[in-house]
């Protein structure tokens, strides 16, 4: 039959691509790069193109790559459901194969405009599937009237299915990292709270080595959030080194604001801020709160 290979798989009509995600699509726009140069190499054909759905298209592959072309004018073509050789692959979800192009009544001549500048004869058309639903497109083209054997179909077809496991593959991988960045993250910001309550807790306890012993954790804390910790605690606490809590509480002082607003600013007792200000002071070797804010800008600690 005029228009078909008997050599060719496949059947069904494709599903709507309305929930295709745009990360899929990205992915496949990046496999046919390299994908269209490989097939034309593989296949050894005058011209090799394709294309996927933009995203939130639903009835349209753009063509975006091509190798062997002549000239420019099938980039960025918008190929529809139904119209062309590609758009009744879409369309029927199978491969189809047209011989002497520009004379064939089995398709809707709708771009031999944007063809004609190639000087293409026969034409083969594969669809790209992401599960049941058509995403894309893969063309080689001959610019003679000539069958495409049995063996170059094969070739073409099961270089496709290739793009489509590629595609399943990189699709996961993003899935994961996205899903691993966003635990981290989830992570990052328990450690954080769990480090701000140190620090509160800090600020009340009288006793010395109980206080170092919290900004050890604390800082054990920070360093395990960021990925540079060893597994050995810091042996005593560093003179000077305020906490997160304590930056807080000292910016605040820096802009003039009393006790009870800075409590009122950060969501704590005026108590808790008055603990806070004898710790900042007595590892800053501070006399009072104008004094502290001093030492901690020479020190780089404020702006």
């Amino acid at each position: 039959m005029p228009g078909t290979h008997p050599a060719l798989p496949g059947g069904g009509r494709s599903a709507s691509p309305a929930a295709i995600p745009g990360d899929l699509l990205t992915e496949l726009d990046r496999l046919l790069a390299p994908g269209v140069r490989t097939l034309r190499r593989s296949c050894a054909v005058d011209l090799t193109f394709g294309g996927s759905l933009a995203p939130g298209a639903r009835d349209a592959i753009t063509i975006r790559h091509l190798d062997g072309h002549l000239g420019h004018t099938l980039r960025d073509l918008q190929v529809r459901a139904g119209y062309g050789l590609g758009g009744k692959v879409f369309a029927m979800g199978r491969p189809l194969v047209v011989r002497d192009y520009f004379n064939t009544a089995r398709i809707v001549h709708a771009y031999d405009r944007a063809v004609a500048p190639e000087r293409i004869e026969t034409v083969f058309a594969v669809p790209i599937r992401a599960g049941e639903t058509v995403v894309g497109l893969l063309y080689l083209a001959q610019r003679d009237d000539v069958a495409i054997g049995d063996r170059v179909v094969a070739r073409a077809v099961e270089h496709t299915r290739r793009i489509e496991r590629d595609l399943a593959v990189g699709v996961e991988v993003r899935r994961r990292t996205a899903a691993y960045d966003e635990a981290a993250a989830r992570d990052q910001r328990a450690v954080a709270e769990v480090r701000r309550d140190l620090d509160e807790a800090m600020a009340l306890v009288d006793d010395e080595q109980a206080r170092n012993r919290l900004q050890q954790v604390s800082q054990r804390l920070q360093r395990i959030s960021t990925g540079t910790d060893a597994g050995a605690p810091e042996c005593g606490n560093r003179d000077g080194v305020l906490s997160a809590r304590e930056l807080d509480v000292l910016q605040l002082v820096a802009t003039g604001a009393a006790n009870g607003d800075i409590a009122a600013g950060l969501g704590l007792r005026p108590n808790t801020v008055k603990a806070y200000l004898r710790s900042i002071a007595r590892k800053l070797g501070a006399t009072n709160r104008t004094h502290a804010v001093r030492l901690a800008r020479d020190a780089g600690m404020l702006p």
